[in-house]
């Protein structure tokens, strides 16, 4: 069935990580983790938010993350013949876009009126090609969604919705994009009360952890980042209140009391930080919480009182130790910014967690090498390598494309733990190699060894890191 220009409001949603691999699904973030020791499994906090706004507009929604209940196709099937949906909502990736998407078919076989949407960074670049591709689904998401779900629940003419893109009969038709929300308060919280909320744990001491979402945008333009196409060049704050209150909601409702504060830079405003600290210090719930920062955002200051409201560990994308890298990747940081960084970590009773890529055009043994030694140089608590993703939409594909690595409008299927491409000087099966080679020879010094266990608090923490580290070993 197509949907042509009205829409009766929708009763019954679903929303649906489908049954095609762990991944995160935050658009910015699409990382599968299975293969990654430092990542692990987290709520899916966009179709949360999905959720919560098309329960505003009073429909009734069911979410479940197949891959996290560890539950397949066939319990897919059997869910939508007992909930009959008047929509699913998939959330997709683009390394599993192809496999993702077999949900519309699934549905479609079900229920052939269903109502077949998607949601995911990819349709920012691709919206009308995949809907061209996939004559089973009927609309895609892009940009900021919360109120384009919103207005979908209320029944709004499908052509009044900016954000979307859709099918009417044999035509497909591309509204105007959405505006970016200038007032993230306004969002209702994510509806954790559909979702299973003890799948996510923390992967160190094996307590409940969640995903909140603290601020929105990037004014870096980093060469295979999504930031900027997911949530616009602008780091948009949400009240310092409006953060507690979702915290208290947390802790009170849901006995979760440590957080991943998600954001595409969240040490950008020291001000706002340091207000954020005082108010959670001030709040007296007794949480701890991750973050991300840049290297070159963070002094003495923040971190004292980031350690004080319980910042346990900050995760940084430093990329490269080697500054024609990182100038070639339009980081705009400087190596040394990042020893400064791990230091100041160090010196605040935080620890560090530290990325670093591979499979870039240009990577040769020697700069991989060099990669090993400025990891052992750096000496953070943790180290991730992932290899880049060339994404639709970033100049990192182009180039891929230009220098023949990627052809046009391919989509490599694997990621991050896995070369997506090969590079101009060495192939997917060396890349393969170098990775497990850095990884190996990083964590299995006396040094690392030691600190690791020195710092390991409990029991149940010393399980998470041994099975770590026989994985490592693997």
């Amino acid at each position: 069935m197509t949907h042509t220009a009205g829409l009766d409001p929708l009763k019954k949603i679903f929303c649906v990580v489908p049954p095609t691999g762990r991944f995160i699904r935050e658009d910015r973030c699409q990382t599968p983790i299975e293969k990654l020791k430092t990542v692990a499994l987290r709520p899916p906090i966009d179709l949360l938010y999905a959720a919560s706004c098309f329960e505003s507009a009073g429909c009734h929604v069911r979410l479940k993350d197949y891959p996290g209940e560890e539950h397949g196709w066939s319990r897919l099937e059997s869910d939508i013949r007992d909930y009959r949906p008047d929509a699913i909502l998939l959330s997709i990736t683009t390394p599993s876009l192809d496999q993702d998407l077999k949900a519309a078919a699934v549905a479609k076989k079900i229920t052939p009126s269903i109502m077949t949407l998607a949601k995911g960074a990819h349709f920012n670049i691709k919206a009308r090609e995949t809907l061209e591709d996939y004559p089973l689904l009927d609309a895609v998401l892009h940009g900021e969604y919360e109120n384009t779900c919103r207005e979908l629940g209320e029944g709004r003419p499908l052509a009044k919705i900016n954000g979307l893109t859709w099918r009417s009969g044999e035509n497909i038709i591309q509204n105007d994009p959405r505006a970016y929300e200038e007032h993230l308060d306004e969002f209702p919280f994510p509806a954790r009360h559909l979702a299973r909320n003890d799948l996510y744990i923390r992967p160190d001491t094996r307590e409940l952890q969640t995903t909140l979402v603290t601020n929105r945008g990037c004014p870096h333009t980093c060469i295979y980042c999504l930031a900027q196409q997911v949530s616009g060049s602008r780091n948009r704050y949400r009240s310092e209140e409006n953060v507690i209150a979702e915290i208290r909601e947390c802790v009170d409702r849901f006995g979760i009391r440590n957080f991943l504060f998600r954001s595409d830079l969240f040490t950008q405003n020291r001000k706002w930080v340091i207000r954020l600290c005082q108010f959670i210090i001030e709040a007296g719930l007794g949480i701890n919480w991750a973050c991300n920062s840049r290297v070159d955002t963070l002094n003495p200051e923040v971190l004292g009182w980031m350690q004080k409201a319980g910042c346990w560990i900050v995760a940084m994308g430093v990329e490269s130790g080697d500054q024609e890298t990182l100038d070639r990747l339009d980081k705009k940081a400087r190596v040394e910014d990042s020893y400064a960084a791990v230091r100041m970590l160090r010196e605040a009773g935080i620890k560090s967690s530290v990325y670093l890529l591979m499979g870039l055009p240009w990577d040769t043994h020697d700069l991989i090498e060099q990669q090993l030694q400025f990891a052992k140089d750096l000496d953070p608590d943790f180290l991730e390598v992932f290899y880049v993703y060339p994404f639709p939409g970033t100049r990192l594909y182009e180039i891929a494309v230009e220098e023949g690595l990627v052809i046009d409008g391919d989509i490599p299927k694997a990621a991050y733990a896995d070369p997506s491409m090969p590079g101009k000087f060495l192939s997917t099966e060396e890349f393969s190699h170098l990775r497990k080679r850095i990884l190996r020879k990083y964590y299995l010094r006396p040094g690392v060894i030691g600190r690791t266990l020195k710092g390991i608090g409990s029991l149940r923490e010393l399980g998470g890191y041994l099975k770590a580290g026989i994985g490592q070993l693997k």
